[in-house]
């Protein structure tokens, strides 16, 4: 028995439906093991790190013999792409850039056995190099290595030390058996400890030094520890010595025996014992509350919502298990911001595909065309699901916005192909859809030869979309035709219509005949067009070189230049900028030399007490050490809506000049800041010099000063080390040689007794078993000294008295510690500020630095460093001309022509004029969003162009003896609809990443591109393809087809 036409369809519509239904349950299941974060996946580092250390050596000495010597050699290994030094008074180290396709394994051990080798050549005094890095790391641009996770407050009534000790005992191994954990941080509360203080002058009675009381201490105290190895019957084992010390009371402990009848001298002769709490060298508050908190790191990259939620219980599990119940109340979790986006990303997602399905409902007005659509596009989306996981692919927040992009372009394929063949039950316009969506996949492929600073944000991107659309080609060539032969009846070529169907009917045809007279006319006034679209789009002459010097050259840039210079104009060199974090306030306090982390603690708690009483604050941590303290301000969602930001900002500026007593410095808020200090003013501008003679390179910079403070704009002038540009103030000690000669005074012993003045020394600690107390060995008159008193007190050497003042001169000077290297030259940054626009900033900041780029000496240089500012040389713009060969080559292949593909690549320079109208004219930022919108431009404004002309064809094999351009007419109006909705559609898809307005950089951008490129792209398609399309004027009819395609057409 022979199967029917009918059966075999039928067969192999179930087939279809069959196989994409469990390929559907396959992706349904695996949607929850697809990897989902906030951020890419981490990848292997390519930086190693070469550290070393050399004690008490300067900065020069430790670059010159150590420094210049391991970077020199680690230079010379083949696959390193560039090196970093930094040499610092008492260390070093070397950071080595490597190549992208390096092999870090091969390169780290080639690296550390030269290091080996050198280990002989190594000054007396320098430590071995240790060669680091390597490791698994996040290539975000953010320059973060750890991030705090979660901070939890403790909550209970012991005092602090206690908790402080207990906490860190039971949380720090518990943490430690969680990967991606980096440390635990216990902070708050002060600590006990043990303070044996004596007079110096009671010590020189006697003749006995602060060496002897700290070894007699610590003989009290007990020593655990190796003190050698002995011979066993198994071999040699170390030997372990545990001395647990006196059981007498401290006070009573002998020091030595001295003077000539033999008496001991005891330790309360000559000093006092007292327990104390610490003077924190730091303090750390949240919301102005001091107590214990405890800081949880994690490595910056990893995937912070899944790691915080396991670290939640683990510290759950720790809470059950205390042997003293603590409490810890989370106060901080920097998941949550995270969690928001990723939330707000998702309802974006969703709200784009309700308004297109809304859309397609809208249009078709048919429950069974919805339900096609509909299924289908669940089919390709849950197919790809399938993908990511085989591809291992991580949704993160710019992937899943390509999810979001493509539901558009998704639905474009299926409404073409469904609209074709409900009406010719045909696969015909498949060729049509595979050309549309590979001229979509071969722009965005450029993506992955773009410079690494466009790569960072579209790479994930780009390659969902490629993804989601190579599904739908299968889809829409398997799926759409089997769901409409299921769910949709093939209407009949005759219909009844109404009377307001014979009105729309007649409509139609005045205006078919309307736009058929329109072409011919411009078809006669082609070459007028061509020259409003060429001046329109503009000539790049401000592209030229500026040494190619032309008559006029300034007025024709600007006459010819078109939307194309007024685009360029309204960009600048931040264009592909780093995304602007959330907006926080900083507060930045410096004490003056000599002062100490309690007294500048007592003026940022007036600050603390300050930003309890304002509004709109959701969080601020405050952190104060001796190097200064910092104050981080974060604003609630709401109060970073308004100006209140603003208004706090000169709030706190007001508080803490009342405050006074301190450097004060903010930014993070105000384009400039606030400082009362040279020391911690913000320098938003900066020059960088190179050059291989240090010396020579400071002159370079200070005559760069000279250059910059002839500008009355420029003010804050300063030369900086990059990465210690507030380097503070020191005292030195300066030797009378001949002095110290006459009078036999060896050095080392004026340094001891020096020490005996001032230092302050750990000889041990107590362990009771419950905590951990120090013993800290201190001369009483340390906190009464200044410099005066220093000068003229007397120190006792071999029996006799002297002066201070008589044997060292003690002077201040700024610390020059630290010596930056990048690629073997010396670096220095001329920092600055500019009152004025970021246009001239840039403008004025390029011309210095080609006015002396031409001036320096061989071996030295100089560029624009200011943060997130680099040379935009628009290699990426010249890219999207490779973007247009693939579309070419990919139309040319379609359609079987030369001179064809040329018409289609029209639209994309002519559709470029919206965007480029739109970014000039409205003052968005362009950024990356932008250029995103651009490179997908370039796929999709040639879509509905192959669409009309994969029609045309069609009809003009038909219908050969009709003119070309009733021929045209015809195709374009059966196909406008399916454009026009597929259009609509994509653009109905961009409307969720306009609601959150300009915050929202990359995608307010994107979507403003692309949707008034696609808008443009529509008129142009109208206005402008058919006055250069080849539209023959009659040909003879085919004969067997004479009285069908009079009919049809």
């Amino acid at each position: 028995m022979t199967e029917t036409p009918s059966n075999k369809q039928m067969r192999s519509q179930f087939r279809a439906i069959f196989v994409m239904g469990v390929l559907m349950l396959i992706g349904a299941a695996l949607i929850f093991k697809v990897d989902t974060a906030i951020d890419p996946r981490p990848k292997q580092g390519k930086t190693l790190t070469v550290t070393f250390s050399w004690q008490g050596a300067p900065a020069k000495v430790v670059e010159q013999n150590v420094t210049s010597v391991v970077e020199g050699l680690v230079s010379s290994v083949r696959d390193v792409a560039r090196t970093e030094s930094t040499s610092r008074f008492g260390s070093g180290s070397v950071k080595v850039e490597l190549k992208p396709e390096a092999d870090v394994s091969a390169v780290k051990f080639e690296i550390a056995s030269l290091m080996r080798q050198m280990k002989s050549t190594l000054p007396e005094g320098a430590s071995y190099p240790v060669v680091t890095g390597g490791e698994v790391v996040n290539e975000s641009r953010d320059d973060k290595k750890t991030v705090t996770l979660l901070t939890y407050r403790i909550v209970d009534d012991l005092p602090t030390n206690v908790l402080r000790e207990y906490v860190k005992n039971r949380l720090e191994p518990a943490f430690a058996s969680i990967d991606e954990v980096t440390g635990v941080d216990v902070n708050g509360g002060t600590e006990k400890y043990l303070e044996v203080s004596y007079d110096p002058a009671m010590l020189a009675r006697y003749g006995i030094t602060s060496a002897e009381i700290s070894e007699a201490v610590r003989g009290y105290i007990g020593e655990k520890g190796i003190i050698g190895e002995v011979d066993d019957e198994g071999g040699r084992m170390a030997l372990w010595l545990d001395s647990d010390g006196t059981g007498t009371p401290l006070e009573h402990l002998a020091v030595r025996q001295s003077g000539p009848n033999g008496k001991t001298v005891y330790l309360n002769d000559i000093a006092r014992c007292a327990y104390k709490y610490k003077e924190p060298n730091d303090y750390y508050r949240i919301n102005g509350m001091n107590t214990v908190y405890v800081n949880v790191k994690a490595q910056a990259g990893t995937n912070l919502i899944s790691l915080s939620d396991r670290v939640q219980r683990k510290v759950e599990e720790v809470e059950r298990s205390l042997s003293i119940p603590v409490g810890l109340e989370l106060t901080y979790d920097s998941a949550e911001r995270q969690r928001s986006e990723l939330g707000k990303l998702v309802s974006r997602s969703l709200l784009s595909l309700l308004i297109l399905m809304a859309l397609v409902l809208a249009v078709s007005r048919s429950v069974r065309y919805f339900s096609v659509v509909g299924i289908t596009l669940a089919a390709a989306l849950l197919i790809s699901v399938i993908a990511y996981y085989l591809l291992d692919i991580r949704l993160h927040i710019f992937s899943l916005a390509g999810i979001t992009v493509s539901l558009g372009l998704i639905i474009d394929a299926v409404i073409v192909m469904v609209d074709h063949y409900g009406r010719y039950r045909d696969r015909g316009a498949f060729f049509a859809i595979l050309a549309a969506l590979l001229t979509t996949i071969g722009s965005l492929v450029l993506i992955f030869f773009m410079p690494d600073y466009i790569q960072d944000d579209l790479h994930d991107f780009a390659l969902i979309v490629m993804v989601n659309l190579t599904v739908a080609l299968l889809v829409a060539y398997l799926f759409a035709p089997a769901l409409v032969d299921a769910l949709m009846k093939r209407s009949g070529r005759k219909r009844k219509r109404g009377s307001g169907g014979r009105r729309w009917s007649r409509l139609t045809m005045r205006l078919t005949r309307v736009y058929a007279r329109s072409i011919m006319t411009g078809r006669r006034f082609r070459w007028l067009v061509t020259v409003l679209l060429v001046f329109a789009f503009g000539l790049p002459l401000f592209a030229l070189p500026k040494d190619w010097e032309f008559p006029y050259r300034k007025e024709l840039t600007v006459w010819l230049g078109g939307t194309l210079r007024m685009f360029a104009d309204c960009l600048d060199s931040n264009t592909y900028s780093p995304k602007k974090e959330e907006m926080k306030l900083h507060i930045i306090a410096q004490m003056p030399l000599g002062g100490t982390a309690t007294q500048l603690n007592e003026k940022v708690l007036a600050l603390d007490e300050f930003l309890k009483t304002q509004e709109g604050i959701k969080r601020w941590t405050t952190n104060v050490g001796a190097w200064g303290a910092t104050v981080e301000v974060e604003f609630t969602p709401e109060a970073l809506k308004t100006s209140l930001p603003y208004n706090l900002e000169n709030r706190v500026i007001g508080r803490v000049i009342d405050i006074g007593g301190a450097d004060w410095a903010t930014y993070g808020v105000s384009e400039r800041g606030f400082s009362n200090s040279l020391n911690l003013s913000y320098r938003s501008s900066r020059i960088m010099v190179k050059g291989y003679n240090y010396e020579r390179l400071v002159r370079i910079a200070e005559t760069i000063c000279d250059t910059l403070q002839r500008n009355p704009r420029v003010a804050d002038i300063a030369v900086q080390t990059p990465g210690y540009e507030n380097q503070e103030d020191e005292l030195f000690v300066k030797y009378d040689r001949e002095q110290m000669a006459l009078y036999g005074i060896p050095a080392q012993k004026l340094h001891s007794a020096l020490g005996d003045l001032l230092s302050t020394r750990r000889v041990g600690v107590i362990d009771d078993g419950v905590t951990v107390t120090d013993v800290m060995l201190r001369p009483e008159s340390r906190e009464t000294f200044d410099l005066w008193s220093l000068g003229n007190s007397y120190i006792r050497i071999d029996s006799a008295d002297y002066r201070v003042g008589d044997f060292v001169m003690i002077g201040r000077r700024e610390a020059k510690n630290v010596i930056e290297k990048r690629d073997q030259q010396y670096v220095l940054n001329v920092a600055f500020n500019v009152i004025g626009s970021y246009t001239y900033t840039s403008k004025y900041i390029e011309g210095v630095v080609d006015t002396f780029s031409r001036t320096l000496p061989v071996g030295f240089s100089c560029e624009v460093a200011t943060y997130g500012w680099y040379q935009d040389t628009g290699e990426q713009y010249w890219l999207l001309i490779v973007v247009v060969l693939i579309i070419y080559m990919l139309c040319g292949i379609l359609f079987e022509s030369w001179t064809r593909p040329f018409v289609i690549i029209l639209l994309i320079p002519v559709s470029f004029i919206g965007v480029f109208l739109t970014f000039r004219f409205t003052g968005i930022p362009f950024g990356t969003g932008g250029f995103a919108s651009l490179v997908l431009l370039c796929g999709i404004t040639v879509n509905a162009a192959i669409y009309i002309l994969n029609e045309y064809d069609r009809l003009t094999r038909l219908y050969t003896g009709r003119r070309g351009v009733d021929i045209y007419v015809k195709a374009f109006s059966r196909k406008i609809v399916a454009v026009i909705l597929t259009v609509v559609s994509t653009v109905a898809g961009l409307i969720p990443f306009l609601l959150d307005g300009p915050e929202e950089k990359f995608w307010y951008s994107f979507a403003v591109g692309t949707i008034s490129g696609l808008t443009f792209s529509l008129l142009v398609l109208v206005l402008v393809m058919p006055l250069y399309m080849r539209l023959p004027t009659a040909a003879k009819l085919s004969t067997a087809k004479h009285a069908e395609s009079t009919e049809k057409l």
